[in-house]
């Protein structure tokens, strides 16, 4: 298939080279900014943009990836819905719910195809828990935790993806960067249950910025299932990637994922019988897996799940997360923050 990419941003370049590497074609590029649009021109030899509409209409593709500034995906999406142009779409999905949501509301109505760039969607955790909650050796869920804690925000400053500590672009911090992957596993296993925030956390205390290092949230379905989603850049410098955990707690039986020595995604299930070990896919085989799958429904005329809805969401436990937090002194800071 042909596509486009909107944006150098968080992963934009990345998504674009995923799907090079599963015989997809990039015929064109866009980034607002010079030096990223110029880059991406390099990297892909694709003709480069400076807007989303001049990029649609020049190369006419089959499929859109739209990644961008938070308070631009908007903008990025609501092109592809004007053209009724299928689109995958990277996280942060827009600073807040309410700037996602009339395009998301256009996206639905026309029936324009949309799918989440979400690889935890792929992990093999994910898989194994909804199989033991199937087959009743889990029990019943009652409560999810998971951590996404990368290094300092300082990584984001030399590059591209500068704006991230940028609270009038990004909306916040790591909470509004990585907390979605955290909340969207939470969804799959809750559904359609109204959830409650119990409890938040927005700590700027490691690197005194504008922008939180530390984000905590803390959700509560109506029957009961507590989720703790904590992202963070509090993970050293130079050393591993970052610090990734997941915990889904049974009555029946508990299985968890974190890194082994070599950096191996491990997963643990503790049940009655004693504990099994085994190793989960890669983050890159998860990318894969999930835009071949969204690429391959394009193609084949099917829907995805999910879809822009979620991302909406998603979004708003966001944002009553930080509502939550920013109503204290003692959950919110303790430096000024934007």
């Amino acid at each position: 298939m042909k596509l486009v990419l909107l944006s150098y941003s968080h992963h934009g370049r990345g998504m674009a080279r995923t799907a090079q590497a599963i015989g997809h074609e990039i015929v064109g590029v866009m980034d607002a900014e010079h030096a990223p649009r110029e880059q991406l021109a390099y990297d892909f030899q694709s003709p480069a943009f400076d807007s989303a509409d001049d990029c649609l209409d020049a190369c006419t593709p089959d499929a859109v990836l739209v990644a961008g500034k938070h308070t631009e995906m908007p903008t990025h999406v609501k092109a592809c819905v004007d053209r009724r142009l299928p689109y995958l779409l990277d996280k942060p999905f827009a600073d807040c719910a309410d700037r996602l949501r009339p395009v998301a509301e256009a996206s639905e109505r026309h029936q324009v195809f949309s799918a989440l760039v979400l690889p935890n969607r792929a992990s093999r955790i994910v898989r194994v828990v909804k199989d033991m909650l199937d087959d009743g050796s889990m029990g019943d869920l009652v409560l999810y935790n998971s951590r996404l804690n990368n290094g300092p925000p300082s990584r984001y400053d030399p590059t591209p993806s500068y704006w991230h500590n940028d609270p009038s672009i990004s909306g916040g911090g790591c909470w509004a960067v990585e907390s979605a992957h955290g909340i969207d596993t939470f969804l799959q296993f809750v559904g359609d249950q109204e959830i409650t925030v119990a409890g938040a956390v927005m700590s700027n205390a490691m690197y005194c910025r504008r922008v939180e290092d530390s984000g905590i949230g803390v959700l509560r379905t109506e029957n009961g299932i507590t989720g703790i989603v904590e992202s963070g850049y509090t993970y050293p410098a130079g050393k591993r990637g970052g610090d990734h955990f997941f915990r889904f707690i049974g009555t029946n039986a508990s299985v968890f994922e974190q890194y082994g020595k070599k950096g191996e995604p491990l997963i643990e299930i503790h049940a009655s019988d004693g504990v099994q070990f085994s190793e989960d896919i890669s983050h890159g085989e998860r990318m894969e897996s999930v835009m071949g799958k969204a690429l391959d429904a394009i193609r084949d005329g099917q829907t995805y799940e999910p879809s822009i809805a979620q991302a909406v969401r998603i979004l708003e436990i966001q944002d009553a997360v930080y509502t939550h937090a920013r109503r204290h002194v003692t959950t919110h800071g303790p430096h000024p923050m934007g």
